[in-house]
């Protein structure tokens, strides 16, 4: 009697692989995206920044994943209603990609605001934002009070003990090469990531900082230029996005309802994509089984 070896199931397609890396910038398998015109060298960076704080009792931080400049992030401070001092500063990988990088596509990325102070001194309230370019960037150099800023997110909470994730929503014109940037520069027409915290002591907070690139190396660094195509699936930017907006509030876990909609979200993805890894098997162990039974 002839053995049959079931199959393994089919391994995720790079369109696959690469929703869970927009949705988990910061633990998913590295992917290659679709926005470079080459197939580039995808890497995982991050920063971690303290603010440091004397009196002020609020910041803001306002994050542009698609800027290569030493404006990326920028960091507010501010006592109470009072005008914030803006601080800007580069945005993960930077410095090496400047070193390296010809030209840049952003995959995914997110900030993780860690609070770090005692349980019983924990107080205040913090908001995260999703917002176009255009608006995050009038905030980012301008003079409006933190109170004001935090009725602007889209999600408000009390401060909790568990670190606050907000990831970035990609929009359509990264899957079509239109918000690839080049050393030294930056794209405002995508979207902008922003969490902001008032009632608090800044010093007790850690927010770290994590970009996915994919990038084309320098010139005369010893490696061979990138193919010059890209296959790209018909339809991939409808799927990504339908994808991405059907998962609901995937994008932050601030506050209950937000953190039951991601976990449910993932659950379902999970489950869908077992399923279909299943019913695959199935099939096509099904014409060995049914020669078995004849």
């Amino acid at each position: 009697m002839r053995t049959v070896v079931p199959r393994q199931p089919a391994s995720l397609s790079n369109e696959e692989k690469l929703l869970r890396l927009m949705m988990d910038p910061c633990g998913a398998e590295l992917a290659h995206g679709y926005a470079l015109s080459s197939e580039g060298i995808v890497a995982r960076f991050n920063r971690l920044i303290t603010p440091a704080a004397a009196s002020e009792n609020a910041f803001a931080y306002v994050f542009n994943p698609n800027n290569q400049t030493a404006f990326a992030i920028t960091q507010k401070l501010a006592v109470g209603t009072g005008v914030p001092t803006n601080v800007n500063s580069s945005g993960p990988g930077e410095t090496f990609l400047q070193a390296n990088s010809d030209q840049t596509s952003t995959l995914a990325a997110c900030i993780q605001v860690m609070y770090t102070g005692k349980l019983v001194d924990r107080k205040g309230y913090i908001g995260v934002c999703q917002v176009s370019g255009l608006a995050a960037h009038d905030i980012a150099t301008g003079t409006t009070d933190l109170p004001t800023l935090l009725a602007y997110c889209q999600q408000v909470s009390p401060v909790p003990s568990h670190v606050v994730e907000l990831k970035w929503a990609p929009t359509y014109r990264n899957f079509s090469a239109q918000n690839m940037i080049s050393e030294d520069q930056a794209t405002y027409t995508d979207n902008f990531l922003m969490v902001v915290a008032v009632g608090v002591s800044p010093s007790d907070f850690v927010v770290k900082f994590t970009s996915v690139y994919e990038y084309t190396p320098k010139f005369a660094l010893g490696l061979p230029a990138p193919r010059p195509t890209r296959s790209v699936p018909p339809g991939l930017p409808e799927r990504l996005s339908t994808k991405l907006d059907r998962m609901g509030v995937w994008w932050h876990n601030l506050g209950d309802a937000a953190g039951a909609a991601y976990r449910l979200g993932a659950a379902a993805y999970y489950g869908a994509g077992q399923v279909a890894r299943t019913a695959a098997a199935y099939g096509r162990a099904a014409a060995p089984l049914l020669a078995l039974a004849g």
